[in-house]
């Protein structure tokens, strides 16, 4: 358990440390606002792991704030869906921008136009996605998908298929996976270098998510989205897939009403700076923090000192 003297952040990867850190030099820096003597630190820990276990992380009080993505992870949490065993007492503190999708493509090449044609030709599939055994979020709904189309990474290995393991070299500037010879890429994050080359260098079919397996999946809280035509060269018509948008900064429940209110203001005082930390090419901040927007269309609750200061400034 965490003490009254520190606040911890959870900020794992190369876009959740800087806005983590933009927020903890302002919390822990000259004229803090928190009690005389607060440490605030950020912890990075494998980034795929932290979407889940970040959340049972942060109630058990392991840390005082996290983030996950897409957004209604912290549903499953709060509401103890797969892959969370038991209802989880989070709380909202802010949703960033993050318009994303996830994507299933297929090169031309292979003929596919749909998961029942993988299914039943059992194709030995080249896949590049996240990696399983991090459990990432991307990875995780890659497997539930196919699983409700029939099959899984593990067909793929027995039909004579490979799932990559490319993902760590994603933001090395190339943005191609580690092995030209790939077959499908199975991921989220459609703002990153990586599907901008992927998909002006290779001719790329999209998949969609089967209309039943969709209203499956919404019951358990997910999200529909759509890969909106010409969004990439080869999308040539909308493609139904599962929304990938938002990160959700959350709270354990128990939070201390004041902490979440300093939190909340510290987004506010240092809204500018994130931004400009945040303007490079491939971020996952797709658009600039307004305050009006980061307490609106919650999928879980506010933390009550959050939502004290959201009133106060008239954002909500």
């Amino acid at each position: 358990m965490t003490s009254a003297s520190e606040l911890k952040f959870l900020g794992s990867g190369v876009n959740w440390m800087p806005l983590c850190g933009q927020l903890a030099l302002w919390l822990g820096g000259y004229y803090s606002v928190l009690p005389d003597g607060t440490r605030v630190s950020v912890t990075a820990t494998e980034p795929g792991r932290s979407i889940f276990d970040g959340c049972r992380e942060t109630a058990a009080g392991d840390y005082h704030v996290a983030i996950t993505t897409p957004d209604w992870v912290a549903k499953l949490a709060v509401d103890g869906t797969d892959p969370f065993d038991k209802p989880l007492p989070l709380r909202a503190i802010a949703n960033f921008p993050h318009n994303d999708r996830m994507v299933f493509a297929v090169r031309k090449e292979t003929g596919l136009r749909s998961f029942r044609d993988i299914k039943e030709r059992k194709y030995p599939l080249r896949v590049s996605t996240p990696l399983r055994e991090t459990n990432h979020s991307g990875a995780w709904c890659a497997e539930k998908v196919m699983n409700a189309h029939g099959f899984g990474f593990d067909d793929i290995e027995a039909w004579g298929g490979k799932v990559l393991r490319d993902r760590p070299r994603m933001l090395s500037g190339g943005g191609v996976p580690v092995s030209e010879d790939f077959d499908a890429i199975f991921d989220e994050a459609i703002m990153t270098l990586r599907w901008k080359k992927l998909t002006a260098e290779h001719d790329l079919v999209f998949l969609p998510v089967e209309d039943e397996a969709m209203a499956h999946f919404e019951q358990q809280g997910w999200r529909r989205g759509t890969l909106a035509k010409d969004l990439f060269r080869g999308l040539d018509a909308d493609v139904q897939t599962l929304d990938f948008s938002g990160w959700l900064m959350y709270c354990a429940t128990r939070l201390p009403d004041d902490l979440a209110y300093f939190v909340v203001m510290a987004i506010d005082e240092q809204k500018e700076a994130i931004n400009r930390v945040m303007d490079r090419p491939g971020s996952g901040l797709t658009g600039k923090i307004d305050m009006r927007q980061l307490c609106r269309d919650l999928p879980i609750p506010l933390h009550p000192g959050a939502e004290r200061y959201y009133r106060e400034k008239n954002y909500l």
